[in-house]
């Protein structure tokens, strides 16, 4: 889409409206290009905090006409064949105001010519005077030129805003007849401006122009520009004639949308009158609050005239929105990266020097030093640091280098830190008004890094003094809240399907994993747009919530009370947020709060709206004991890659914050697919958001925080430090619990049925951790039965205090593990005898396990049943022996007098006897005395 910012005269504030319009097109995500076609009074590059010398000295909008002159020039000789293209390398003329973001938006420039010295300025203004239009367009071929530029840009761009008014450069209405899809006319209050943008606006909407453009339909916005507010009749009067003279040519689309162009308007606002600037500049944020609602109106506008398919129609306002304040910018959008702490320029001579200084600071002062960049400088676009370090070194002057570094660095008032080496017995004349470091007897490593530091002190005290009292975007391990809303992102379809299912069912399970990110789905994505009046009379509904937290007694009343509504009252919407503590809780006498919400949901005509929040490992006692409030579900699914792209960027975006480039692609990566992902997202990015820097969230600040692991870690030891000590006793049996040791001997999660976590007495601290985020819930694959596992392998890695236990106790942690193997061999066989343990490996269990690490309820009955097989072995051979020695003595004693038959029938009767004594199956036991044995 290419939309021309017009005016009949100077003066209105055409250029810096364009200016705006396109910065907040580029930061809401769109591929811009402005084309400055004023060539008259050219400057748009002086909006944007860039460096205005990297513009005026490359080619623009003037070279490439006469490029493409020269190229039809030899076309028509027939000679240097292969220049005739030279002009289509749009790239050449083309400059950079932001660079391509993670969103893919990105903002460019067609400036006007090349304008840096004094001699291009002056063969700028002879082409531009010599430049005949109507020759260009009728011998050249104009026309042509302009549509292969109209296209070229309509597949590079999303869109393209070109600043243009009445004047020589104009005189064959190019901007607006055959470019433009749309025009944005600027118009001051005097009577002047005001009959010359009427009838300009008339004429853009004539047959003629029609015929000209090929029946292509050009729509007109008028904006009523630099309107003074301070006498109201003037206002008033103006406001009269304004709405007479254009409400005749309002568009259609903005009709639909209840919009005038009064509401378009632009207040004068002195300031910016004398000192003309993008408004969202983050270093302007006290004196642009009256104009940030002019300029997003103005937005608006443009959008609802955009085709569908232009990305731009994303940006339509829905209803309601028009008029709200758009996002202060807290970084500066012409940089893609933070700045670094410290730069260092250096000469040949002093390269040495140079890496050993940054090894210094990097290594020992931990800070972020600017790596050269091969064939770039400072003034072609590399941005300065905090602190810039010019070194000094023999012989003694600075180079060319250098010397240019220097000037860009001064022409944006940088801090300059000159640094004289060893060698150096003079000040070089550039530097003598800086405060130098004077190192010329030797490189002092404590000095320099102390200088730095101070400096860097300074520098942060400045940039932090406005975002202390920001709130944080994300909510760490914590669920969103309703509050929340406005930066929850990337779960459209699914709070969708919950609206949906709600309208047409009056009741929607939402059910998922720990984790997940179902409670947040509710909280912030369907409450805030049920109060929006996205369901018909939605926005006067009331919404309950029964606590999970609250005693039987106390839900009971408050639904009671919902019953004695009116029967043709609103209806209301009843959340059952974590139902599974609700399923839990004890009846009250003879009843049960679930009670009473049965018989409001059986009820005819029920006004009450149940929307249920439930994890999935209590669905099968919810379909028991409350199968109605299950008939309707919507399962919480894992976020997408492109939907957690959305959670991870746009909230910083509608706080005004942007992500370093590839810092997103990073983080995802070392979330993975674990199945409590989503939380462990939230906890990365809010402790990233802690530690931005400049309106970014950096690598360096991900770093410092030790990655996703440092994160875990920093939740898991703050959950730690709030439990009492005998807390703190069980939470480390529980933990060594969920944990394994590999064959590698590395640790690894392990996942426990959630009836062994309760067998051993730790339900509360696993619901603390379940409510924290550090566990997930999910199914065993083989039996179905719900488990829990840690939330991240992460937290058996990075977390130091689990990492000392796992140590501590890695010996016995193998010996349980290996117990835990027996004890289920043993089940699944049948609880076969041979499947015991040995009395050498009951011992080991005894000194190493008991009293150091919790047993489920398995593994104890395992331990139980062989402790008693071997009291049974033993009572057997003790009793054996006892028979054996009767027998002999008996033998003895009477062997002489008896026959050899009557002896052997003696013997075989007295293991007879041992047998009754033992019981049947004494003789398989002792057949096969060797045990299981818990080999490590």
């Amino acid at each position: 889409m290419i939309v021309t910012f017009y005016s009949y005269k100077g003066g209105v504030g055409r250029s810096m409206a364009l200016a705006n319009i396109a910065d907040q097109l580029a930061r809401s995500g769109m591929r811009v290009l402005m084309v400055d076609f004023d060539l008259e009074a050219p400057g748009l590059e002086h909006f944007f905090p860039i460096e205005h010398e990297r513009v005026r000295g490359r080619e623009g909008l003037l070279d490439l006409l006469l490029a493409f002159k020269y190229a039809m020039s030899v076309a028509a000789s027939s000679a240097d064949e292969g220049e005739e293209d030279a002009y289509r390398d749009l790239e050449r003329y083309i400059c950079s105001v932001y660079p391509r973001r993670s969103d893919g938006g990105r903002l460019d420039l067609l400036a006007a010519g090349l304008r840096q010295t004094d001699e291009q300025i002056t063969r700028y203004g002879s082409e531009l005077r010599r430049f005949d239009w109507q020759d260009f367009y009728y011998v050249w071929s104009g026309e042509l030129f302009f549509e292969w530029l109209r296209r070229t840009c309509a597949d590079q761009y999303d869109v393209v805003l070109v600043d243009s008014r009445t004047g020589v450069t104009e005189l064959g209405g190019v901007c607006a007849y055959q470019l433009a899809d749309a025009v944005v006319a600027l118009c001051a209050p005097n009577l002047q401006n005001m009959e010359g943008t009427a009838w300009m606006v008339r004429h853009f909407l004539s047959p003629q122009v029609k015929a000209v453009r090929g029946d292509r339909p050009l729509q007109v916005l008028v904006v009523p520009s630099r309107v003074d507010q301070q006498d109201p009749g003037l206002l008033a009067d103006f406001t009269e004639r304004f709405a007479r003279t254009f409400g005749q040519f309002t568009p259609p689309a903005l009709d639909e949308a209840g919009l005038t162009f009064w509401e378009l308007q632009v207040p004068y606002v002195p300031a910016y009158a004398f000192d003309e600037q993008v408004i969202t500049d983050p270093g302007r944020t006290d004196d642009r609050r009256a104009l940030v609602r002019a300029y997003d109106n103005l937005r608006n506008a443009i959008a609802l005239l955009a085709p569908d398919r232009n990305p731009m129609a994303a940006l339509r306002p829905t209803p309601g929105a028009v008029g709200r304040e758009p996002v202060e910018t807290r970084y500066d959008p012409t940089t893609r990266f933070a700045t670094p702490d410290v730069s260092v320029s250096h000469s040949h001579t002093g390269r040495g020097a140079a890496d050993q200084i940054r090894e210094l600071l990097t290594l020992r002062g931990k800070l972020k030093v600017a790596e050269p960049v091969a064939g770039q400088r400072w003034n072609m676009g590399i941005r300065p640091a905090k602190v810039n370090l010019v070194l000094v070194s023999p012989p003694g002057e600075l180079s060319l280098l250098q010397l240019s570094e220097l000037d860009a660095l001064a022409a944006v008032e940088a801090p300059v830190l000159p640094v004289l080496l060893p060698g150096i017995t003079r000040v070089p004349e550039e530097l003598r008004d800086y405060t130098c470091l004077d190192f010329s007897d030797g490189l002092d490593a404590d000095r320099l890094l102390e200088t730095v530091q101070a400096g860097l002190r300074q520098s942060k005290a400045k940039s932090t003094l406005t975002e202390n009292a920001d709130p944080a975007p994300y909510p760490g391990l914590m669920p969103f809240s309703e509050s929340d809303a406005p930066v929850f992102f990337g779960r459209d379809e699914l709070a969708a399907e919950v609206l949906n299912t709600l309208a047409r069912h009056g009741t929607c399970a939402v059910i998922g994993e720990s984790g997940s990110g179902k409670t947040s789905l509710v909280n912030a994505g369907v409450l805030p747009a049920l109060r929006a009046g996205v369901l018909p009379g939605s926005e006067l509904w009331p919404i309950v919530r029964v606590r999970e937290d609250g005693r039987a007694t106390e839900l009971e009343a408050g639904l009671r009370s919902l019953a004695d509504l009116p029967e043709n009252s609103r209806k209301v919407v009843v959340v059952l947020d974590q139902f599974e503590e609700l399923l839990t809780r004890e009846p009250v006498g003879r009843s049960h709060p679930l009670d009473l919400l049965r018989t409001l949901m059986r009820a005819p005509d029920s006004a009450f709206l149940l929307l249920t929040v439930l994890r999935t490992d209590f669905l099968a006692q919810a379909h028991e004991h409350a199968a109605s409030f299950m008939k309707h579900r919507v399962r919480v699914t894992p976020m997408s890659p492109e939907e957690l792209r959305q959670a991870v960027e746009m909230p910083a975006r509608y706080m005004g914050l942007q992500l370093e480039p590839g810092l997103t692609d990073r983080l995802l990566a070392d979330v993975g697919g674990e199945p409590g992902a989503l939380p462990l997202l939230q906890s990365a990015l809010h402790n990233m958001w802690t530690r931005r820097s400049e309106g970014y969230l950096t690598h360096d600040g991900y770093l410092d925080m030790g990655g996703v692991q440092g994160s875990l870690a920093i939740a898991a030891e703050e959950w730690f430090y709030s439990l009492s000590e005998d807390d703190a006793n069980r939470a480390r049996e529980l933990l060594l619990h969920l944990v394994n040791i590999g064959s590698d001997g590395e640790p690894l999660r392990r996942a426990v049925p959630t009836e062994t976590i309760n067998t051993m007495g730790a339900t509360g601290l696993c619901e603390q951790l379940l409510q924290r985020r550090l566990l997930v819930t999910g199914y065993l694959t083989k039996s179905g039965q719900p488990q829990v596992q840690l939330a991240h392998q992460a937290l058996v890695d990075s977390w130091p205090r689990l990492h000392a236990w796992i140590l501590e106790a890695g010996s016995a942690l193998r010996l349980r593990q290996r117990l835990s193997e027996a004890a289920a061999d043993w089940m699944w066989s049948g609880h076969t005898p041979e499947g015991l343990l040995s009395e050498r490996s009951q011992a080991a269990v005894e000194s190493s396990i008991t009293g150091r690490l919790m047993l489920g309820e398995l593994e104890k009955d395992f331990v139980a049943a062989s402790r008693a097989d071997a009291r049974r072995r033993r009572l057997a051979g003790r009793l054996t022996y006892i028979a054996l020695f009767a027998v002999g003595l008996a033998v003895g004693t009477f062997g002489y007098y008896m026959p050899q038959g009557s002896l052997m029938t003696v013997l075989l009767g007295a293991g007879t006897a041992a047998a009754a004594t033992l019981g049947g199956g004494w003789a398989t036991r002792l057949s096969r005395r060797e045990r299981r044995s818990l080999t490590l």
